[in-house]
Parts: structure tokens; C-alpha cells; sequence
């Protein structure tokens, strides 16, 4: 599981506006800092930008995809190469935070990130897709998380509560769920698991209302656009893994 704050995306300061403050992510802050739009200014650029970060992330789903459908029909990932292409994933994030203002190596960079989750997924589509009852579940999994993040991001698209208040719980909350999964894997509770994945999917909502809002305040640049990709690429990952969980252990499925 990636956390939001965990990639270079996930701190940094909002500046000016309603998400204005100067305090940083905690597992470690961008050395990018985005670029804010002053105060009350027009919507313009920010609609521009959101624009932009749809865009982006349609492709980045497409390469997620096809990193999939060759995890699944030709590359066997075993354990050793599972491990490498998601520590390889994670190189590629923290190369894009370093390089994300480099013009066309930070297209490159977040596709191919995209491609190698896309590829690290492949065993667990895999494992689902081998029994009717668990594709089923799957699709499940997909719809859901589909119809959930479009609510979500239009809410906090549209909506004038302020949700900047949140992010400081949010990480919190992904401490705890790292600890709760470690803890998780030893003891092999089905309910412990149950409460794991409906936080997961809490949390993850979250970010959903919390990156989509930053978006309106921010300048409409490509590193930003890149920038809320990438941490609403992982958050939306995360969200669909945790549905996922959250359905298999209702429906009697296969768990992750």
C-alpha cells in the first residue's frame, strides 16, 4: 500500500487561500513546491488545471492497464520479480520528485510509474480472475471505485467546506494502517481485517475530497497538473485495493 504522503506529492505548503499554511508532509516533503493561485482569483486556471489532471490520469490508467494485461499475459511475475518491479515503482516516484519540472522527463517518468503498478497489480487481478465468483467481486471492486471518486471529486469540487483542515488526520490515519496491516498479517483476523479495510476506504475518500479541492487553488502548470496526478493516481489505487478487500471478506471471496 502507498500512502499519499509517502511520494513526494504529499507535502509541501498550499500557500495563499484557504489552504494557505506553511507545514509539511510527514513521511518525508516534496522538494517541489507547487505553485498557488492568489486568493479569491478567478476559477480559469484552476478549472484549466483540473482539466489537465483528468487528462493525465485517464492516460496514466490506460498504461496502468497495459502494465496489467502484461502482467497477466506475459510476464509471470514470481515473488523476486514482483519485488523488484515495486521497488522499481518506487524509484520512478522519487525520480519524478526530483524531475518534475524537467519538460517531457516527467511525462515519462509518471507513465512508466503508472505502467509498473499497473504490472505489480497483475498477480492480484490474477489471483481473482481464476474463479467466477471472485471476477465477479472484482468488477465490483472496479464500479465502485469508479462511481465513489467521481461523487467524491465532484463534492469537493463544488462544495464550500473547507477540507485542507483534514490532511494532518489523513496521514495520521495511514500510520495507523500500516501499523494495523502489519499487525493484521501475524494474526489473520477476519474481522480485524474487515476494520482495516473500512478505514482504508474512509481515508482514502479523503484524499479523494482533499487533493480534487487543493486543485482549485493552485497555478495551472504541468508540474502540478503531474503532481496531482500521480498523488490522486495512488490514492484512487489504494481506494480500489481497499474495496476490494472490503467486498472479498463479505462475499466470502479471495482476500489480497
Amino acid at each position: 500500500m502507498y500512502s499519499p504522503n509517502n511520494g513526494p506529492f504529499g507535502g509541501g505548503s498550499f500557500g495563499r487561500g484557504p489552504f494557505g499554511g506553511g507545514r509539511r508532509g510527514g513521511f518525508g516533503s516534496s522538494r517541489y513546491q507547487y505553485q498557488t493561485l492568489p486568493y479569491a482569483q478567478s476559477e480559469a486556471q484552476s478549472s484549466a488545471l483540473i482539466g489537465k489532471v483528468m487528462t493525465l490520469l485517464a492516460f496514466s490508467f490506460v498504461f496502468a492497464s497495459i502494465g496489467a494485461f502484461m502482467g497477466l499475459t506475459v510476464i509471470s511475475l514470481t515473488t523476486g520479480s514482483y519485488l523488484f518491479v515495486a521497488l522499481g515503482g518506487l524509484v520512478v516516484l522519487i525520480a519524478l520528485q526530483f524531475l518534475i519540472q524537467k519538460p517531457g522527463i516527467n511525462l515519462v517518468l509518471l507513465y512508466l510509474f503508472t505502467f509498473l503498478e499497473g504490472l505489480s497489480l497483475s498477480p492480484i487481478l490474477k489471483s481473482y480472475m481464476s474463479n467466477p465468483t471472485d471476477t465477479y467481486i472484482l468488477g465490483e471492486a472496479f464500479l465502485i471505485t469508479a462511481i465513489t471518486s467521481f461523487a467524491l471529486a465532484l463534492y469537493a469540487w463544488t462544495t464550500k467546506r473547507n477540507f485542507s483542515g483534514i490532511r494532518d488526520y489523513l496521514f495520521f490515519g495511514v500510520i495507523l494502517l500500516l501499523v494495523a496491516g502489519i499487525m493484521e498479517f501475524f494474526f489473520h483476523s477476519t474481522l480485524f481485517a474487515l476494520i482495516i479495510s473500512v478505514a482504508g476506504i474512509a481515508i482514502f475518500s479523503g484524499y479523494v475530497l482533499f487533493y480534487v479541492q487543493r486543485a482549485k487553488y493552485m497555478a495551472d502548470t504541468l508540474p502540478n497538473a503531474i503532481g496531482l496526478t500521480a498523488s490522486l493516481f495512488i490514492t484512487l489505487l489504494n481506494l480500489f485495493l481497499y474495496i476490494l478487500e472490503f467486498l472479498s471478506i463479505l462475499q466470502g471471496g479471495r482476500r489480497r
